[in-house]
């Protein structure tokens, strides 16, 4: 009888042990899971927007504190390039940029420069495009709203985005705009948009 009642007793004692132990595992199993959706969401966060991926849209002030919005520009070949003042490269890379702007926009390409500087340098954007005579758009994104939406890594940084909004070329770092090799994408979209234009134009 004695043996009995210890029997039941063990037996009584095991059953929270194997509940405690499939409670721990399923709370572990929970954990990992939970772990796994953060690193996917942080992953996918900071994913860098990628060719052919429609360029996120954006509303950002000029220097003249009216806003400009990047979808305004569908149907044109936009140069979105992404600067500050403090940066050396960007500096170098302007002057290729306002040759580039004058050459081309009679046949529709719009450029934007966007520049990144906080509040901190944002009185040094005024007198920078000045004394570099830039003739182009300039945006101002002191809040570090693009950054986000285009997971800028650096400046300079450039998106050559097509007619209908798609992301056609992305270039990280300086390039000289006045070499022809590094105009095949932007002159390839402005042909094919002049070609889309006259057949659509009424025969006279």
């Amino acid at each position: 009888m004695a043996e009995e009642s210890l029997t039941n007793q063990t037996a009584t004692q095991a059953q929270p042990k194997g509940a405690s132990r499939l409670l721990i595992g399923v709370a572990a199993i929970a954990i990992l899971a939970l772990a796994f959706g953060v690193v996917w969401m942080q992953s996918a966060k900071y994913e860098p927007l990628t060719v052919g991926k429609v360029a996120p849209d954006f509303e950002l002030p000029g220097l003249d504190e009216k806003p400009v919005r990047l979808s305004d520009f569908r149907g044109k070949v936009v140069f979105l390039n992404f600067w500050a003042t403090w940066c050396k490269p960007c500096r170098e890379e302007m002057p290729s940029m306002e040759v580039l702007y004058k050459n081309f926009e009679k046949d529709g390409l719009v450029i934007l420069a966007v520049s990144i500087d906080r509040v901190t340098t944002k009185k040094d954007i005024p007198p920078f495009v000045k004394g570099m005579n830039l003739t182009f758009p300039v945006l101002v994104d002191s809040w570090g709203q693009t950054d986000k939406r285009y997971k800028l890594m650096g400046v300079p940084e450039t998106y050559i985005i097509d007619q209908e909004g798609v992301l056609r070329e992305k270039v990280i770092g300086p390039r000289d705009w006045t070499v022809l090799d590094n105009l095949k994408v932007l002159t390839g979209l402005l042909k094919a948009g002049a070609k889309t234009a006259a057949a659509g134009a009424p025969a006279t």
